[in-house]
Formats: structure tokens, C-alpha cells, sequence
């Protein structure tokens, strides 16, 4: 498997091309918060901002950290589903705060009030505004 060098991460490509985390223990800084957010901000395509402002950084750091299968598609679920794969999610919040909301500037069902007064707007179609 190819190394990929970059920000002194040491990830690796399968024979698809698909870049793996490697397991904690072959990449120590996975345990730094700072570096965890790096991989994650490199693997989700939001950036460290944006990740931190889910409010959900240092929770899905643990979550992580929890686990000991490091895979990137674990890692990406958590972070746009809110729950490690297969587990539910890992707080009542994670999963109205995922990234998958956010790819299409939209709410958790539930999750947010319409706002005052929007009852007396006719709702949006989806169409040019």
C-alpha cells in the first residue's frame, strides 16, 4: 500500500485508490484533538471551523477514541450521521447536529423551531426564489 504523506499524516491507499487512516497505534496523533481534526477536516471536506462549530469535535474525538477500528468511513459516518456505524448515536444531540444537515442547509426533523410568525408564509417549493 502507497503512502500518502501530507501534514505529516501517514495515510495509506488501497488497490481502489481509497486512502485508510491506519489504527491509532500506527498513527500516534490520532489521539492529539488538534491532529484528529486535520484528518477528519481532510476526510469530510468541512474545515476545522466548520467541524468545531457542530459542537460535536471533542465528542466524536472520544468516540473515536473509543474504537479501535480506525476507518475513514467510519470516521465520516460519525461525522455526518452522528453515531459510530452500527451503534446508536453517541449523544441525543449528535445526530441533529450532523454533517449531513448541512450539505443541503437543512434541520433535523424536529430539531429547530420554523421561526415566529412562519406560519403565515406560504411554505418554499423548492424552486427559484
Amino acid at each position: 500500500m502507497p503512502a500518502i504523506d501530507d501534514h505529516d499524516h501517514d495515510y495509506r491507499s488501497d488497490a481502489a485508490g481509497e486512502v485508510r487512516v491506519p489504527a491509532a497505534d500506527g498513527l500516534p496523533g490520532l489521539a492529539d484533538f488538534d491532529a484528529f481534526l486535520r484528518v477528519s477536516a481532510d476526510l469530510t471536506g468541512f474545515d476545522e471551523t466548520e467541524l468545531r462549530g457542530t459542537g460535536m469535535a471533542h465528542e466524536h474525538h472520544r468516540t473515536l477514541l473509543a474504537h479501535h477500528v480506525r476507518d475513514e468511513h467510519a470516521l465520516l459516518h460519525l461525522w455526518y450521521v452522528g453515531a459510530w456505524p452500527d451503534e446508536p448515536p453517541s449523544s441525543p444531540r449528535a445526530h441533529d447536529r450532523g454533517l449531513m444537515w448541512r450539505t443541503f442547509h437543512g434541520a433535523a426533523p424536529g430539531s429547530t423551531a420554523p421561526g415566529h410568525g412562519s406560519w403565515a408564509r406560504a411554505p418554499h417549493d423548492g424552486g427559484d426564489r
